[in-house]
């Protein structure tokens, strides 16, 4: 194999290299994307349901109901938002680049 054919083998192992690499965060951007929209579609329906139900209670006049609906309202946000935070962090961005 002359030089210039080991060159060029080598640039295409490297190039081999980094297209399964791409892959793999393509992958890895497409599964925290389901990740993501899961955590927002569950967010969403806990503060229909969590509105609806103040709403009811607001009307009924019983203010501690009220309260503890936006208290578990407040629980259902922060682990939604220890959720998507989670899924930001292994995002390809979010880690050391390949090599």
């Amino acid at each position: 194999m002359t030089p210039a054919e080991q060159r060029l083998r080598e640039q295409l192992e490297e190039q081999l290299r980094l297209n399964e690499w791409l892959y793999e965060q393509l992958e890895r951007q497409r599964a925290m994307n389901a990740e993501l929209r899961r955590a927002v579609a569950d967010l969403a329906r806990a503060f229909q349901e969590s509105l609806a139900a103040a709403a009811e209670a607001g009307e009924a006049g019983d203010i501690d109901a009220v309260r503890r609906l936006t208290r578990a309202n407040q629980q259902h946000w922060q682990h939604y938002l220890h959720q998507i935070v989670t899924a930001a962090s292994r995002a390809p961005g979010a880690e050391s680049h390949h090599d």
